[in-house]
């Protein structure tokens, strides 16, 4: 498939960002989440690189099999939060993020471990491109389901507003499930009006074991312009 000039505006503008992020957060001995993703795919090579060229002695604590196999192939050291449960840092990207530290996540199905990544470092810092701020979030919320709980959930989502569509994988037959065994559906409530609230009304529905809205977790954002600039966001 032939790159689009706006796909490679998009690559370098992630690129911009994912090199800003490592020259500034990186450090010697520390304890690293990661998320999942196409851009935390990128940004796991780039470490690789960053790493093996500085002889830097990280942990890396991967929120998904993708995650765990590329630090493996980028000869990064993996452990679990089994034996690291406080994270220094945990670097994750996000489908769309307002203005106001709200994010949605979980297009790579990966949100629950996500979530937990998230929360159990001292810092949060996302890395994106411009074309994922936006002024109102309004993609469809990724939720994790216990597979028995689907129809209730979506009586649920009903109620709250929403429309939820179990996802549908595109190497597969059928839905997509979690590395954890558990179902992938999306609720569509078109333009998120109050999404910290949101994110707890579905946090408490019985069966979902989360959701893909982050609302205030992260203390940093790094987005990569245009012209190969990077927007640093400060939150927190």
């Amino acid at each position: 498939m032939m790159q689009t000039v706006s796909d490679n505006r998009i690559l370098r503008a992630r690129m911009a960002a994912i090199t800003d992020v490592l020259s500034r957060e990186i450090s010697n001995d520390i304890i690293i989440g990661i998320g999942s993703g196409s851009t935390v795919e990128m940004l796991l090579r780039e470490l690789g690189k960053f790493v093996r060229e500085r002889g830097l002695n990280i942990i890396v604590i991967p929120s998904s099999y993708q995650s765990h196999m590329i630090a493996i192939a980028e000869g990064l050291r993996t452990a679990s939060l089994y034996e690291y449960s406080n994270l220094d840092l945990t670097i994750d990207s996000f489908d769309e993020s307002d203005e106001e530290n709200n994010v949605i996540k979980g297009g790579g199905a990966a949100l629950a471990r996500e979530k937990i990544i998230a929360h159990a470092a001292e810092r949060v810092v996302y890395v994106a491109d411009y074309a994922k701020m936006k002024k109102v979030l309004s993609m469809p919320v990724p939720l994790e389901i216990l597979p028995f709980a689907l129809p209730h959930v979506k009586n649920a989502v009903k109620k709250l507003g929403g429309e939820l569509k179990p996802r549908h994988g595109t190497g597969k037959c059928g839905p997509v499930f979690s590395d954890n065994g558990n179902m992938i559906a999306d609720a569509d409530f078109g333009e998120l009006k109050d999404p910290p609230r949101l994110e707890v009304e579905l946090k408490q529905i019985a069966g979902v074991v989360e959701n893909g809205i982050f609302a205030n977790v992260c203390h940093v954002t790094y987005v990569g312009q245009q012209d190969g600039s990077v927007r640093r966001i400060e939150w927190k």
